[in-house]
């Protein structure tokens, strides 16, 4: 009778092991979704990571995050390790938005669902792109700067040429000029692409142009926060003095700063914690095999009409910083004034 009291008693444990071994099970099989991000440089990058991740959980689901280092070769093996630890969905951010079609073939060969966020991935099957309206980011710069500015010497800086994004926010930009260009009263005096988005790039660029006896323009058309910040350093070091209005997008920390300080006229605010958060909805629809129906366009990425989400942007200066980026807690009132 006693061993088989103990024999009982060890059934129950071992029940009770199993039980808590099956528990643990049920808590892993929770959705893994992978975020690939091209690096964590930037104000964005960083807290688009934290929104994804604490969203993803709150929906549960559980996140892997990777970030690249600027370096498509690396995303690609991220990629391929994030499919092996059982990843039912990528967000992918693409650095080259071609040689990345390569993570998405490896996807679907493995039955994992990829969006494509805020870059549009080229020539693959795309199962959603997630953006904002990058063309219209063009617009509201244009908009801005020719109220302020009608007539002048403008200078235009694009993002890199190798993003669909910077060539989109070029045509939005010159869909607004265009009247400008036609009557004469504005003249596009330069204009360039900036490889990588750098404003380090941004700075060499404008130094070079004004070693060659560039006239200084009345504004320069930035298409991103960085690109601004550069060429305004660049410009404080030469002692260059003259009014020069400048756009930006992203709201970045020294952007903003700028705007205060009235360097910068204004920028383009995208809320990346709405853009997260979709991405978060839109990531566990396609783990469980859901409809996604939030989407309104397909963008062609010249392999299909790929099903897209398109966020509306907002021109952002001195004016509303406080309904916009403070508001959204992008920055803190403390971060942008008290510098």
């Amino acid at each position: 009778m006693k061993r088989l009291f103990i024999t009982s008693k060890i059934s129950t444990l071992l029940v009770g092991v199993l039980f808590l071994i099956g528990g643990c099970n049920i808590s892993s099989n929770k959705p893994k979704i992978g975020f690939l991000f091209p690096h964590l440089q930037s104000d964005r990058y960083v807290k688009e990571q934290k929104y994804f991740t604490d969203k993803i959980g709150e929906l549960g689901g559980e996140a892997i995050t990777a970030e690249a280092g600027a370096d498509d070769k690396v995303q690609i093996k991220q990629a391929s390790e994030m499919i092996e630890k059982g990843a039912k969905v990528l967000v992918l951010n693409a650095i080259n938005v071609n040689t990345a079609a390569a993570i998405v073939r490896e996807a679907k060969a493995n039955k994992v669902s990829v969006i494509a966020y805020d870059r549009l991935v080229q020539n693959c099957d795309l199962d959603c792109f997630l953006s904002f309206d990058n063309e219209k980011v063009g617009k509201l710069m244009a908009e801005y700067l020719t109220k302020l500015k009608p007539e002048g010497n403008y200078i235009l800086l694009g993002g890199d040429k190798d993003d669909q994004n910077a060539l989109l926010v070029k045509k939005g930009q010159l869909s607004v000029l265009d009247p400008f260009l036609k009557s004469g009263k504005i003249k596009i005096i330069y204009s360039t692409f900036i490889e990588s988005w750098s404003g380090d790039n941004a700075r060499h660029e404008m130094e070079k142009y004004l070693d060659l006896g560039g006239l200084i323009p009345d504004a320069i058309l930035s298409s991103y926060d960085g690109l601004s910040t550069g060429t305004i350093e660049m410009l404080k070091e030469q002692k260059i003095t003259a009014p020069i209005l400048f756009s930006g997008q992203d709201a970045e920390l020294a952007a903003c700063r700028n705007i205060v300080a009235g360097t910068q006229a204004m920028t383009v605010y995208k809320s990346v914690r709405n853009l997260a958060y979709k991405a978060a909805e839109l990531s566990m629809k396609l783990a469980k095999k859901e409809k996604l129906t939030d989407v309104s366009t397909t963008v062609s990425n010249g392999k299909k009409d790929v099903p897209s989400v398109l966020l509306d942007p907002v021109a952002v200066d001195k004016s509303n910083l406080k309904s916009t980026v403070i508001a959204d807690d992008f920055h803190s009132e403390k971060e942008i004034y008290n510098q």
